[in-house]
């Protein structure tokens, strides 16, 4: 059979998709384009060994180990790195689908005597054209988008909680979507969360002029409903905005900290951070 490299990456790039989208869904977390589209690329690229001859014990071996290396270098890339725990949880899950998927293709390769899907080191080939497969990828898309417009329509949830990490230091409040927080970075125009939390506002010793003087935070002008004044802002630590069905990570974002003066703490930050 002749095998077209292009379709070999175009074809497997999509299924990687499928299986980190897949994979996000079964954890709870949105992924950034950045991370999918490069994650799945790279997914992609691996579809070329189906392109080495595997006639040696010797080759076959090292074809078996960096199919197997893939996996957690695509779930590395994908879901960024956590933990130790979470990267062999994500390596796994992604696994478990790429088995379920092979297994799958092979029954219907075995048995339906399809001249259509051929099978060789790990890698699926379809024996389709570039039109077939762009018609099937608009197809798909257009689906899935009218899917996740009609679930965002009937889901509205004002269930929000913010977890902040730094470090071993970690903080979880109650977050408010405001779209009426426009404060932005001067400099890299990086929209602001903003934190009212006493515990991460002295964690920081903001209530020290050396702190506001190291370099570490900068500060911004700022003006609410209450008043207005300088905010310290800073980009270092992590946030992760939860809510009923999704954990939003790897946000663009930097923090600014207020004192919330003995109130309940909270995180104020604005809903197009998340898309």
């Amino acid at each position: 059979m002749k095998i077209y490299i292009d379709i070999v990456i175009i074809t497997n790039t999509i299924i990687t998709l499928i299986c980190i989208e897949t994979a996000a869904r079964m954890i709870n977390t949105k992924l950034s384009n950045k991370r999918l589209f490069l994650s799945s690329f790279i997914g992609g690229l691996t579809s070329l060994l189906i392109a080495v001859p595997a006639n040696e014990y010797s080759t076959a071996v090292l074809i078996t180990i960096i199919k197997i290396l893939s996996y957690p270098m695509i779930a590395l890339i994908a879901f960024k790195f956590k933990s130790i725990a979470k990267l062999i949880r994500n390596t796994l899950i992604l696994f478990a689908e790429n088995l379920a998927y092979m297994g799958i293709v092979l029954v219907l390769w075995e048995f339906s005597d399809t001249k259509l899907i051929y099978i060789r080191n790990y890698t699926v080939y379809f024996n389709i054209s570039v039109m077939q497969i762009t018609i099937a990828v608009v197809a798909t898309y257009a689906a899935l988008t009218v899917i996740e417009i009609i679930r965002k329509a009937a889901k509205s949830s004002d269930n929000y909680n913010a977890v902040y990490t730094c470090g071993n230091y970690k903080l979880c409040v109650r977050a408010v979507a405001d779209t009426g927080n426009k404060l932005c970075d001067c400099f890299t125009r990086t929209p602001v969360v903003i934190i009212y939390c006493d515990d991460l506002y002295y964690y920081y010793g903001l209530d020290s002029p050396a702190t506001l003087s190291s370099g570490k935070f900068r500060l911004l002008p700022f003006e609410t409903i209450n008043g207005g004044g300088l905010i310290p802002v800073t980009y270092s630590g992590e946030l992760t905005i939860i809510d009923d069905n999704y954990s939003y990570s790897d946000l663009k974002c930097c923090i600014g900290i207020k004192r919330s003066c003995g109130k309940r703490s909270r995180a104020i930050f604005n809903p197009r951070i998340l898309n």
